[in-house]
Order: structure tokens, then C-alpha cells, then sequence
């Protein structure tokens, strides 16, 4: 298959293998590289999920446009133009059925319910934010080159961004100044983004990190998560790792922790278990060495928030589920079709999960189908099952992501918009250069990669 574009440097050729059946791509580094629009659509979206958070482009006094939903269509408007864009039609076709379902869950509700707060701008936004999805990139020979390249830029960039959130934590013992927690106020009101955050949440006598740019903490401590899965997979240097494990600490949020928790104990096994308790004889040095220094024993007593009512943990796992259950049998359809959109928040005070909210708003049936939506958009055996974990995870548990577009994005760009299987064989990562020389490294055609654990 061809996988050029005139102008571009990618020829769509494949060199053959001594292997009869087999494929090897030769990447130079020039033509592994994307055309110059992929590039810059992709470095947009590093800047939309970094120093471009907190902005957004006014439409009305409560609603900003928010540069992950730019940034997202940004990704598919360059496919388009660079002719590397295809209709992936089983998300096609599971977009169709949930929009299909949020309709039909919205008519319903405003027809028969006695309530009437579904939302048509929550709807719309729905409809906007998953469309993307439909998209894919168009699969060739350098497919894999092309999703290597962008991870090592995504590195490089959480990488700064944990810099400055490391620097903010220390430098608050230092200096006084109003902005070096929220710089918000100093941003203008037209492009400033929408919504209630909270920036400058307290730890004792100090602030949490929420990494200069960011608006929460949480958010931060989620990157950095994120940001250390994709380290360990690919190089395993060990500077950046230490860099973002510091910079999940100084967070104090429990949403990276848990993403770590579950990506790094897939997949489960003996090696699983050794590095469970290599991790938790690391883990109780650093609080020896530097529990009183770092207030670690703030982040340790955080376990027991899941029984406390009001915690911020009991608000997104315990309360959500509760509600659903409290309401479920409110309305004949409710169990099957949901609330209808933009409910959650009208009729409860509990914070949006996207587990509870699609539940709340869309049902059963609108659950199952938007589930399957995000999970075949991470059906892609030759991405790290680990990076692909954290995601779902952090899509499905840390806050209300069903209509959250850095959320989104990032499963979007890390990898829905990248081909189901590659035609060649693909060396994952140079974490272990010895693999590549004694000819291990490869993944070969519609071969998963190896745990490397």
C-alpha cells in the first residue's frame, strides 16, 4: 500500500527481509519523520495539553472553546490535507450508535420526563468532541516510525512541563508571588478558558503542584503518570524517570498513583509481583529519607478518603455509583437510556466521573456503546498495553472525562488515530539496544510486542 504524498519524503516502499512472508521497514531518520502538516498539527496538540491550558477562545460568558477540542481537529484536519487520512468504520459505526443514543435519550427525557433538564448544548458538545474518532491514519510502512517520532516529542514535553512544576513546588518556599500558583486573573477574558478548577489547592502550609500551566493538581499528577509509563516503554532513562516520579509526588494527588498502580502490574505475572515489591521497598525508603521533608504522610493517609464522605475520593468513586443506584428507577427508560445529557450536575452535587455521568445520563446501553467506543480506539496491540491502560483509566475513573477534551486528545493522538496493525516489523523502543542487535526487538507482522518487564 502506498503511504506517499507528493512532496513528501516517504516513497512507500518497503525493502524485503531475508524472512520469506516478512516485511522490515529500514527507517532513516529523514523518512521516518512526519510531513511537515502532521508536524505541525502535532506539535499544537503538546502545546494544547501544556502551556495552553488554562486559555481557551470565548463564545459565551460561560463557555470557552478549549484548545485540546482545536487541537484534536487540528490532528484531522492535517490527515485531510496530507492525504494520510482514512473513515476507520467500526468507530464510524460505534459513533453513529452512542450519538444515536444520547438522541434518543435526550427526545425521550424532554417528550415524557417531568423534570426536563437535559441539556442540547451538553448533547452537541458530545456529538463534537467524539467525532474525531471516525478518522483515522491511513496505515503504511512508516507508521510505526511516525508514532515513535511524536512519542519522543511528548516526552520531551512532559518532560519541561515537569520542570516547571517541580520548580513552582520549591520556589513557593521562597518567593510570594500571586501568579506563580494561578496565573489565571492575568490571562484576558476572551481568551481565557471556561469553567471552576481549583488551581491553588492547599497542602498544610503549601500549595500542591499543579505545574505552572495547569489547572489542577490532579491534572499534573496525571501527566506525569502518564508521561513515566511512556518513558519506561520506550528508552528507560532513568533522569526522566525519576523527574516525573518527583513530579507526581509534589502533586499529592492520588490520580497519577493510581495510574501507576494499574499500568505498571500489566501484565500480571511473576514478573508483576517482583516489581511490586521492588516498588514498595523503593517507595518506603523515599518516605524514610524524605517523608517528613516531602509531607508524604499527607499522601499515605489519603488511602482512607474512600469511606470519608466528602473526600475528594469518596466524591468521584463512592458517590457517583451511589447516585446511580438512588436514581436508576426514577423513570420507567432511565435504567436503558439514562437521565438524557447535561443531568449529572443539575440533579446532584457529586463530582462527574465519566463511569457515573455516562451511567447517570445515557444508561445502560449508552455505557456499553460509549465503552466500546474508547476501548477499540485503544485496540492497538502494537502500542505499549501499559500506556493504553493508563489511558482507559484515566478516561474512565479520574474525573469527568466523557466530555473531557484533554482526556480525549490524549487518547486520540496517543492512539486512535494510528492504525489497528502495522505491515512491518516495528522495534518499540530502545530501552534495551541489546534486544535490537541480536535481532529480538522486532515485532513481527500482527505480532504483539513483548512485555519487556
Amino acid at each position: 500500500m502506498s503511504f506517499s504524498h507528493p512532496g513528501h519524503a516517504w516513497s512507500g516502499k518497503v525493502p524485503r527481509s531475508s524472512t520469506p512472508g516478512t516485511q522490515t521497514v529500514h527507517a532513516a531518520p529523514d523518512a521516518a519523520q512526519p510531513p511537515f502538516g502532521l508536524k505541525v498539527a502535532f506539535v499544537f496538540v503538546l502545546l494544547a495539553l501544556t502551556v495552553l491550558d488554562r486559555f481557551g477562545l470565548r463564545l459565551t460568558s460561560s463557555y470557552s472553546v478549549n484548545p485540546a477540542t482545536m487541537a484534536m481537529y487540528g490532528l484531522v484536519a492535517a490527515l485531510l490535507v496530507t492525504r494520510h487520512a482514512q473513515i476507520n468504520v467500526v468507530s464510524a459505526l460505534l459513533y453513529v450508535g452512542a450519538v444515536t443514543l444520547a438522541c434518543t435519550s435526550f427526545v425521550v427525557n424532554m417528550t415524557f420526563g417531568t423534570r426536563q433538564l437535559t441539556s442540547l448544548g451538553s448533547l452537541m458538545l458530545l456529538c463534537v468532541l467524539y467525532a474525531p474518532f471516525v478518522f483515522a491514519l491511513r496505515n503504511g510502512p512508516h507508521a510505526g516510525s511516525m508514532w515513535r517520532w511524536m512519542m519522543r516529542w511528548y516526552v520531551i514535553f512532559m518532560a519541561v512541563l515537569a520542570v516547571f512544576g517541580v520548580t513552582q513546588y520549591f520556589a513557593q518556599f521562597v518567593v510570594r508571588l500571586p501568579w506563580l500558583i494561578d496565573f489565571t486573573d492575568y490571562i484576558p477574558t476572551a481568551i481565557r478558558g471556561s469553567g471552576v478548577y481549583n488551581t491553588s489547592n492547599v497542602i498544610g502550609s503549601a500549595f500542591k503542584s499543579n505545574g505552572f500551566f495547569l489547572r489542577e493538581a490532579s491534572g499534573f499528577s496525571m501527566y506525569m503518570a502518564i508521561a513515566l509509563v511512556c518513558e519506561w516503554e520506550l528508552a528507560r532513562r532513568k533522569s526522566l524517570l525519576a523527574l516525573f516520579g518527583l513530579a507526581v509526588v509534589v502533586t499529592y494527588s492520588g490520580s497519577g498513583m493510581l495510574i501507576l498502580i494499574v499500568a505498571l502490574a500489566l501484565p500480571l505475572g511473576w514478573q508483576t509481583f517482583s516489581r511490586a515489591v521492588i516498588a514498595g521497598l523503593a517507595i518506603g525508603l523515599v518516605v524514610l529519607l524524605f517523608g517528613d521533608a516531602l509531607n508524604l504522610s499527607y499522601t499515605l493517609g489519603r488511602v482512607g478518603e474512600f469511606n470519608a464522605e466528602g473526600s475528594s475520593a469518596y466524591c468521584r468513586f463512592v458517590a457517583p455509583a451511589k447516585l446511580v443506584v438512588e436514581q436508576i428507577e426514577s423513570d420507567p427508560w432511565v435504567a436503558l437510556l439514562g437521565h438524557g445529557p447535561g443531568t449529572t450536575q443539575k440533579m446532584s452535587a457529586v463530582c462527574e466521573t465519566t463511569y457515573g455521568k455516562v451511567l447517570f445520563e445515557y444508561g445502560m446501553v449508552g455505557a456499553l456503546l460509549f465503552s466500546a467506543l474508547i476501548l477499540f480506539a485503544l485496540a492497538r496491540p502494537w502500542i505499549p498495553l501499559r500506556l493504553r491502560s493508563a489511558l482507559a483509566v484515566n478516561w474512565y475513573l479520574l474525573g469527568g472525562n466523557l466530555l473531557g477534551p484533554e482526556s480525549l486528545l490524549m487518547i486520540f493522538f496517543l492512539s486512535a488515530m494510528w492504525p489497528s496493525r502495522l505491515p512491518e516489523k516495528f522495534v518499540l523502543s530502545t530501552a534495551r539496544p541489546d534486544d535490537a542487535v541480536r535481532g529480538r526487538g522486532a515485532v513481527q507482522k500482527n505480532e504483539r510486542p513483548r512485555d519487556g518487564g
